[in-house]
């Protein structure tokens, strides 16, 4: 299998499972610390997207303080299946405001994270979800 990055290609031998995480700084935007983070995960065999949406969300809720759900819809990115998530919640007294796009990537999870220390504009909001949706699927080559 050739395993694509940023800088390269690898040729990979047996067995391999991608469970790299990707963090992109947006230092441009306003407020220092946004940034947007891609990680990837199976798909359970027989979890369906609606499956894995719920379980994300129980963890979230469970698990952030103050977790307060702004925003939820099903979504398309590039063909593929997707839901959006945007939220708030409480990061050891600073507030923190993040959105998700979850896409089903043919049996694997994609999901993009962006999160902003504090509250967000309406431009950084808008460059965020545009960055996250122009993601494109493509094979490595052969």
């Amino acid at each position: 299998m050739i395993y694509r990055m940023q800088e390269g290609c690898l040729n990979l031998e047996g067995e391999w499972l991608d469970q790299t995480v990707n963090m992109l700084g947006a230092n441009h935007l306003p407020v220092k610390g946004t940034n947007l983070v891609v990680t990837r995960e199976p798909l359970p065999a027989g979890l369906a997207l609606a499956d894995y949406l719920l379980n994300q969300k129980s963890i979230l809720s469970r698990e952030l303080p103050g977790f307060t759900s702004l925003s939820e819809s099903p979504e398309t990115v590039n063909g593929l299946p997707a839901h959006f998530l945007e939220f708030t919640w409480n990061n050891q007294g600073a507030a923190m405001h993040q959105m998700i796009i979850i896409i089903d990537n043919s049996g694997s999870v994609l999901n993009f994270t962006s999160t902003v220390p504090g509250p967000i504009d309406e431009e950084t909001r808008s460059e965020l979800l545009t960055v996250m949706k122009s993601f494109t699927a493509h094979q490595a080559p052969l």
